[in-house]
């Protein structure tokens, strides 16, 4: 794959079905994590918060495991032991996200079978629900161990270090370029045709009618909405449509570039949430 057809797509213009594709499956993330956050606090008492996750550890775990990416992605090239460690990321938030509603029994078994179908069953809307159950559970049990404000600095910090990793070093594009090239897809795909969601993950090659979005646009505002169901549900609410909103500008700016090359999402989808929130804050709603 040439760099410059790097989330290029054939058409000049995002098609609208891409953009309804990722509103539903935005949708769908922030419905579960507002509803299991808040089904935490009302029904499951016995469920009790950790202490709250310090923002310097929270990111300096995240650079540690960045850099440690980084380097596995340079210097690994068997995929057995990225998909390892991806599947069992995703399994980790399937059992949170499970347990909450399901008893404990239940709750592995539906996680371990979510999990393994994923192997034999590569369909992309399979790949896409298994991604976002998954990533919805991790954001809410991180996010209810973060106050509010601790939430919103995150995703601010992270919004500038995305812009850098895609512009300024470029190491973001290379490890999710290097991932692809192993046949590791650990990102929401969006084709131009609805009924393509029905595709093999064989089939997908970014550049060629796909676009490929990362978790971390998805978990990092997740994890901000969670963080707000912590104090009024009004604000998290609002913030997740924001952050919808800021996924259908992020798109339309991609769509108008002269020059079409890879692009950060979080930011725009970052500064939609936080627009959301400040508008349920200073209205107070």
């Amino acid at each position: 794959m040439k760099k410059d057809d790097f989330y290029k797509m054939k058409k000049t213009k995002i098609p609208f079905i891409i953009i309804i594709q990722g509103l539903s499956w935005f949708l769908i993330c922030f419905f579960l994590i507002v509803i299991t956050a808040r089904f935490i606090f009302l029904k499951a008492p016995i469920y009790v918060p950790g202490e709250p996750v310090s923002i310097w550890y929270f990111l300096l775990l995240f650079f540690l495991m960045t850099l440690l990416f980084f380097l596995l992605v340079r210097k690994v090239k068997s995929r057995i032991f990225f998909e390892a460690f991806l599947t069992l990321a995703v399994f980790a938030g399937l059992w949170f996200l499970c347990d909450i509603w399901l008893n404990s029994d239940l709750a592995v078994a539906a996680a371990l079978l979510m999990t393994i179908l994923k192997f034999f069953y590569k369909r992309i809307w399979w790949q896409n629900m298994v991604i976002v159950l998954g990533v919805s559970g991790i954001a809410i049990s991180l996010g209810l161990s973060l106050p509010w404000i601790t939430g919103l600095a995150l995703l601010m910090i992270l919004s500038f270090y995305d812009i850098a990793a895609v512009y300024a070093t470029g190491h973001m594009v290379q490890m999710f370029r290097g991932l692809i090239e192993r046949g590791v897809i650990f990102a929401l795909i969006l084709p131009v045709k609805a009924s393509w969601l029905g595709r093999s993950l064989k089939e997908v090659k970014p550049g060629e009618d796909f676009m490929l979005l990362g978790t971390g646009d998805l978990a990092l505002p997740g994890l901000f909405v969670a963080s707000l169901v912590r104090e009024n549900v009004t604000w998290a609410i609002f913030a997740a449509f924001g952050a919808m909103l800021g996924f259908i500008l992020m798109n339309i700016i991609f769509a108008n570039q002269a020059q079409k090359r890879p692009m950060p999402a979080l930011p725009l989808i970052a500064a939609g949430a936080v627009l959301g929130f400040v508008v349920a804050f200073v209205l107070k709603i």
